[in-house]
């Protein structure tokens, strides 16, 4: 199995539960506060281990504060190497609110990025430089800067990994990043803001992946919630989200993106992984949490969800 690197942003998620979104300058009560650690970068390489991942590392930047301290334990105790993670002086360790509305089933989300942003472009070319290989797996999201983002990118294709780009939270991207993307893996509100496409079918999905492949990326999945997700890689194909009743869906796109990218891993074609990629999200979604609502295989395979 080849192993898996995860540059991103890892955070602390502060959780609470409303009926309903206040209105703008209303006090409300909240209610089932919990904290968590989560950031994308952070939860995709929890979701890689998991689910199966022999060697995942996590490449990153945490403050020097408790939080900070806290971060790197509880990715050190799901068997995360976070030896490529950076401490940084004079900065505060990322944190995230979140407010997960019970009316609906969904939730906003506030970031202070803090460290995430000081991650060391240099650092993170070195690290995979000395522990890269061809066929391994690189991973990042765009919640840390984009200059470490572009290099990790052009470094890891450099070396010959299968490189994944998931591009959250949603910015205007070209081909800087592009160009060094096997797999772009994006949601509707993504996929509309930088292909300028809304995705609700195949013939939508025909003209996404123009889009992309024009720029370089060999693979496209637009995810839509209850809705599953379309693939192309020159087909456009459909699959469907596995029904559960959802209680969080704060983590579903990043175990989404772990499960598909521990089976690449492993040498699986991504269209084939996407069954068991959906039933991993599907799980996720009906659990609280980020990090510790991301199933292990043996979960995935023992439910059978269909």
């Amino acid at each position: 199995m080849k192993r898996i690197f995860v540059l991103g942003s890892v955070n602390t998620d502060m959780v609470v539960k409303v009926d309903r979104m206040p209105m703008t300058g209303e006090s409300m009560k909240g209610y089932g506060f919990m904290t968590n650690q989560g950031g994308k970068g952070a939860n995709q390489a929890v979701a890689c281990k998991k689910l199966g991942g022999k060697e995942v590392f996590f490449l990153g930047a945490v403050g020097k504060d408790a939080f900070g301290e806290e971060l790197l334990r509880s990715l050190n105790s799901f068997g995360v190497d976070t030896r490529a993670v950076r401490t940084v002086e004079n900065a505060k360790s990322g944190v995230c609110m979140i407010l997960l509305d019970q009316s609906c089933n969904d939730n906003v989300l506030v970031v202070d990025t803090g460290a995430n942003e000081r991650v060391n472009a240099e650092e993170v070319e070195a690290f995979l430089q000395r522990n890269g290989a061809e066929g391994d797996v690189f991973i990042t999201q765009l919640e840390v800067n984009v200059d470490a983002v572009e290099r990790g990118l052009k470094r890891a294709k450099e070396l010959g990994m299968y490189t994944v780009l998931n591009p959250a939270p949603a910015r205007k991207i070209g081909a800087e990043l592009l160009a060094f993307t096997d797999l772009i893996v994006l949601n509707e509100t993504e996929t509309e803001l930088i292909a300028d496409v809304r995705c609700e079918s195949k013939k939508d999905m025909e003209k996404v992946y123009a889009y992309f492949s024009a720029l370089g990326v060999k693979e496209v999945i637009v995810t839509l919630g209850a809705k599953g997700c379309y693939h192309s890689d020159g087909e456009a194909t459909h699959c469907p989200a596995c029904k559960v009743k959802a209680v969080d869906s704060t983590s579903a796109g990043d175990t989404f993106i772990g499960a598909l990218s521990m089976k690449k891993a492993r040498g699986e074609a991504i269209k084939a992984s996407l069954p068991f990629a959906s039933a991993c999200s599907a799980i996720a979604v009906s659990r609280a949490g980020a990090s510790v609502s991301i199933p292990t295989e043996e979960e995935v395979l023992a439910l059978k969800i269909q």
